[in-house]
């Protein structure tokens, strides 16, 4: 198969799959919830569009339909949608609307999608370590400062190479996970860091830099005993135009030995931007480039347009052991969810961090080439995702529905169904714009494997 096909294969197929399911257990909560409560149910379907295969049980259309997207579910008497059906409605059906029901049902049904997909994620998170699966050193390494960046707020704050860090702002810091995470979502915060150095514990306060582009949060800690080699280079930068490739490993600038990625950044740093000579191994064989750093003024740091490759651990837990990792996980991201979609609506994080259908295919993609529990991984992180940020009280999200829900019952009256219509229109328009927005940060993003994708392409049409 053709590089470009195997590439499309690879991102299309994973990407449908986990959308799929997330999408499918999410209606199946409505729907299901639905017929429980006897709330008349006009269709279930799996996919969108018109139907493939259908066939009518009692009074719901069960079907297929042709893209494989997730599913789909039509309540008789849901406010938000029109009433295209010719059949006459008796007084039976007017008792199973929906809007007919008491509120404590109607909120169970509107919620019941999110609950689903938040139950998955904590059935399927134990799954990946009963497996086994390479964890990135971060998520086991402990929170010791392995080195300090030169002119960080670390280094200002007086923190030194082997501190421990206990808590952040009172907070345990149990990884180094959790330190980059707190920190990456504190942008410009005066943070107070509780550490051990020796046999004392010491309180240190520091302000986080900030990446504007990002609006993340940056310390100058580094990572402890990781070596110097190269995760990718970025288009255009120093590294990439004096020929530097990923996989490369950083044995030397200007004939200084350098075992470790702290001890090379601080090289760069310090060079102020004059040309360096740069010794790496690549394939058992010695090469030599000259780079000169270039400043990058959101970051207040030189730098040769390199990422750092961090090395993993391969877990795996047996059965009591691999539940409670897998309960933890899964709630650790339900939490992170949470915190971001705040600090999101709060303008504390750029809309850049977050991700949209193109960064989603991505993850899956590389997640599917991974192995089963990479993949599985990655849809824990998504299904709590979905059910999260679904809940918040915003329309056309089921927290959309499940406010205005409230809001009947504390007026005594149903909202007028024209101003619903036009609630519910208006924040449509504003997350297609919001969608459209990631969609061109996600390109953006990836747009150097999209370019050369569409180049593969046309090679093979022989375009």
């Amino acid at each position: 198969m053709p590089e470009a096909l195997s590439t499309l294969f690879w991102v299309i197929i994973p990407f449908l799959v986990m959308l799929g399911i997330l999408i499918f257990v999410h209606e199946f909560g409505h729907f299901i919830t639905a017929k429980l409560f006897r709330v008349k149910v006009l269709h279930f379907a799996f996919g969108f569009g018109p139907w493939l295969i259908h066939k009518k049980i009692g009074e719901t259309e069960y079907g297929i339909k042709p893209f494989p997207i997730g599913g789909s579910v039509r309540v008789f008497g849901d406010p938000t949608e029109m009433d295209e059906s010719e059949e006459p409605v008796t007084a039976e059906d007017e008792k199973r609307a929906l809007y007919a029901q008491p509120i404590w049902k109607k909120l169970i049904i509107f919620g019941a999608g999110s609950i689903l997909n938040l139950a998955l994620g904590f059935a399927v998170a134990p799954s990946v370590y009963w497996l086994g699966i390479e964890r990135d050193y971060r998520e086991v390494a402990e929170a010791r400062v392995g080195a300090i960046y030169p002119d960080s707020p670390a280094e200002k704050s007086g923190l030194k190479p082997g501190d421990m860090i206990l808590a952040i702002n009172g907070k345990p810091i149990k990884s180094f996970q959790d330190l980059f995470t707190m920190e990456l979502l504190n942008p410009g915060k005066e943070m107070t860091y509780r550490i051990q150095r020796g046999n004392s514990v010491l309180e240190k306060k520091l302000v986080l830099a900030e990446y504007k582009e990002e609006k993340a949060g940056y310390s100058g800690i580094a990572l402890p005993g990781i070596e110097a080699i190269v995760a990718k280079t970025l288009k255009g930068g120093p590294a990439e135009k004096a020929g530097i490739r990923a996989d490369d490993k950083i044995v030397a600038i200007d004939g200084q030995p350098i075992h470790y990625w702290h001890e090379m950044s601080a090289l760069v740093q310090a060079s102020q931007g004059k040309e360096l000579e740069i010794e790496v191994l690549r394939n058992n064989q010695k090469l030599m480039f000259h780079i000169k750093p270039e400043y990058r003024e959101e970051e207040n740091r030189y730098l040769i347009g390199i990422e750092q490759k961090i090395p993993t651990v391969f877990v795996r837990y047996g059965f009591r052991e691999g539940l409670l990792a897998g309960f933890k996980d899964a709630y650790h991201w339900s939490k992170l969810t949470i915190i971001i979609a705040k600090k999101l609506i709060t303008g504390q994080l750029s809309l850049k961090t977050m991700s949209g259908p193109v960064g989603i295919a991505a993850l899956t993609s590389e997640g599917a080439r991974s192995g089963l529990s990479r993949f599985l991984s990655l849809l824990v992180i998504i299904t709590v995702n979905l059910g999260i940020i679904n809940l918040i009280p915003i329309p056309p999200l089921d927290g959309g529905h499940i406010l205005i829900t409230i809001l009947e019952g504390i007026i005594r009256k149903p909202i007028n169904k024209k101003i619903k219509e036009v609630i519910f229109q208006t924040m449509f328009i504003f997350f297609i714009a919001l969608l459209l927005l990631v969609t061109f940060n996600d390109i953006r993003r990836f747009q150097d494997p999209i370019i050369d994708w569409f180049k593969q392409l046309l090679k093979v049409l022989g375009i």
